[in-house]
Order: C-alpha cells, then structure tokens, then sequence
C-alpha cells in the first residue's frame, strides 16, 4: 500500500507531497491536478516495472511536456518521485515501511536520442538502511536505453550484482506493488465490448476487456465453499446497487471465439451488455477492481451514476478497504490488501465520505526567481471547530466556505 507520494517537476506539481490513507478521494474543479496525480502514480509505476519508454507511451502528454512548465515558459529538466510503502506480508523480521525514489532527466545520451533517461533510483527503510539498486556497468547502456523496468533490472538480472535474500524478498514486493497498480478512466464503449477467447485478462484503463477480467477473477477466487469466488460478492452488490439488475452471467461462446456478459432484470433475461445502462457497466468495472488486490485509482465514479447510487458505492468501497486492511492486521491467511483512490467533482463525496478521507486539489501561485508559477496544491479538510493552520502543512486547510462553494458548483477566482 502507498502511504505517501512526493512528486517535483512532473507536470503541474512543485514539491508536492500528500499522505495516503487506504481510501482517499480527490475532489476539486477542472485542471486542478487530480488526474496530473493518477498520472504521476501511473507513469512512476510502469517505469519501475517496465521502463521509461513504456510509460512516457502510457501517460497522456508529449514527453517533453511531462516536465512541469514555468511561469517563463521555459520547463524543467529533472523530475523527481518518492512514494513511500507499507508492504504486507513480509517475515516478522524485514521491516515493512520502505521509500522508493527516483531521479529522471531530460538528457541526450551518447550515442541515443533525446528523452527522459533514469539517473538514480534508492529504497530506503525505516531505520536508515538502504538497499543498493546501482546496475552494474555493462548494463548501462540498456538503463539508458531505458528498455526494462528499473526495478527489474535489480531484481531478475543476473548481472545486477548480488542481493541477499532479504534485499530480494523486499524488492520482490515493492516490484509487485506497482505491478497491481490499475488505473481506470471507463469509456461506455469498451465497457460493452466483448472479450476475445484467450485474450487479455486484466482489465484496460478504458475498461476494455471486462468480461475476461471477471472470468479470471473468479478462478483465482474460487474454492470448494465459493465456486464463484469473488464473482458471488460482486454480482450481490451490483444487485443491491442497481435495483434494474437482478443477475448477470459471463457467456463463453466457443462458436463466437468471444467471452460477453448477460444482464438479467425483473423482468427480462439474456440482456446483452450492449443494452446495459452507461452507470450498470461501469459500477461493475468499479466493483471487480475493487474485490482486486492492490491499489485501484478511479477517475470520476459518478459519470453516468445517479448520486444516490454513488453514494452508496463510496460506501461500499470504504468498507470494502477496511474489511481487507483489517483482514491483513489481523494476520488472517492471505488476505488482499486493497488501496482505493477516487478523484470526483461530485459535491456527493462531502456526505458520503469521512473528512479525514478527502484532499481537495487547486491551482495556486509560487515565486519562482521573482516569477510566477502555476502549480497544482493538495489540502485536507478543516476539522470540526479546529485550526485552518496545521503545523508541518504547507498549505491552509480547507474551510467550510470553500466547501459550500465546492457543494454550489461554484469555483474559486484564479
């Protein structure tokens, strides 16, 4: 689980730093940075699992664009992470609290084109200690390259360098932390599409590929006392959530070669995805991610969702992460340990949601050399009766007018 990710010169941010609960919701108004961040999340995870090229190719902006941009015009050249992580599930003996950071450039290397390049990357525990994740010289070339992941390079290279066993186990899991990372912004469209036989079992951004998503997850789920694994649990909350929809079944059409999904209401069996409601498909999508392990990030949950069920689906999903985190605590066999991060526009999220579980993101001015600077900042929410100054806190805390303005549709002057 990610409990905190400092980002600098990524696209909007200026030493941005924000703490992650389990479940966290986004809020705030167009262009304020909520998707700049999933895009941050994104981008640093598929670098570490499977290179620059692959995430400059994933992320929404043109390479050079992804460097923030100066109230000069001018942009800069280095951009820097940190995300700091609780693992799960490592002996009683390895800590479990680890930072991962990395440095990236705009570079021209000798002899490669211009692009981002990796400068360094370190992970560092809680007591000081540091693992090594220098790559050996003869493979600079390729790190340059920027061809594999730079955590796979440590950790599955036999030329890497040696790694005691510990050093590998905690590698081993901070590599599959970022490879469960999904992030979902849902289309309509390849939400109604069938999957092919044999294709593609994770779920795509778009929410392409759900059918063969559900499949795979109730086989890994499966056991004796739950044939349908988690495929019971969320075919009842899909039921509970949309009162039109009384079942749903994945058909396998061998003479098709394709995997489809069935809606059955009150009323009518057989209903064909491409006649279930734009909200049906999409609280479907969201509730299979999150019986998912890991970190699931979501864009805008509402489109297309009567606010009464949003809110019952923030509910559910805040449940949901307490009931895995709290299965986890307790040491309960291999219990998932699930993350949610919602970014909305929806005043719905101020009801639904604990305080304490809200950051609201807006655009605000920084001096740079005596020049102004857009950048993105992230604020929780005031506490009842408590200080809008916090010390440690950058920034104020939002106040409650700024919330009734959020609430109204109202935004803030720029």
């Amino acid at each position: 689980m990610i409990t905190r990710i400092e980002i600098d010169g990524f696209k909007s941010f200026e030493n941005f730093a924000l703490d992650l609960p389990p479940f966290l919701v986004l809020i705030g108004t167009n262009a304020s940075g909520k998707s700049n961040l999933l895009d941050a999340l994104n981008f640093i995870s598929v670098v570490a699992t499977r290179g620059v090229d692959a995430a400059v190719a994933e992320v929404r902006g043109d390479p050079r664009g992804l460097f923030r941009r100066r109230g000069d015009g001018t942009r800069a050249d280095r951009m820097t992470f940190a995300l700091e992580f609780l693992l799960a599930e490592l002996p009683k003996d390895v800590p479990v609290r680890w930072r991962y950071e990395v440095d990236l450039a705009w570079a021209e290397p000798e002899g490669a084109l211009e692009g981002i390049v990796a400068l360094t990357q370190r992970l560092r525990g809680p007591h000081g200690d540091e693992i090594a994740l220098e790559v050996a010289p003869e493979l600079q070339t390729r790190f340059l390259k920027k061809e594999p992941g730079l955590l796979e390079l440590v950790l599955f290279h036999k030329n890497a360098g040696p790694v005691a066993a510990n050093d590998r186990l905690v590698l081993r899991h901070l590599w599959n932390e970022f490879a469960r990372m999904r992030f979902l912004h849902l289309e309509a469209g390849s939400l109604r599409r069938a999957s092919e036989l044999g294709g593609p079992s994770h779920l795509d951004p778009t929410g392409r590929d759900l059918p063969n998503y559900l499949r795979s997850l109730a086989r890994e789920t499966a056991s004796d006392n739950l044939p349908l694994g988690v495929l019971g649990e969320i075919k009842m909350h899909l039921v509970g959530l949309v009162r039109e929809i009384s079942d749903f079944q994945i058909v396998e059409d061998e003479r098709r070669r394709d995997v489809r999904l069935e809606f059955s209401s009150p009323y009518e069996k057989g209903l064909d995805a491409e006649f279930a409601s734009d909200g049906t498909l999409r609280m479907l999508a969201i509730l299979a991610a999150l019986h998912d392990r890991g970190t699931v990030a979501v864009e805008e949950p509402e489109n297309g969702v009567f606010p009464e069920r949003l809110r019952q689906l923030l509910r559910l999903a805040i449940g949901l992460v307490k009931e895995g985190t709290e299965a986890t605590a307790s040491g309960a066999g291999d219990a998932p340990h699930r993350q949610v991060i919602f970014t909305s526009h929806s005043p719905v999220v101020l009801d639904a949601v604990p305080r304490e579980n809200i950051a609201f993101l807006d655009m605000t001015t920084v001096l740079e050399g005596g020049i102004a600077s857009r950048v993105s900042r992230v604020r929780r929410l005031r506490e009842d009766a408590g200080p809008v100054r916090v010390d440690g806190e950058r920034w104020s805390r939002v106040t409650d007018s700024e919330l009734d303005r959020f609430r109204a549709g109202v935004e803030e002057p720029v």
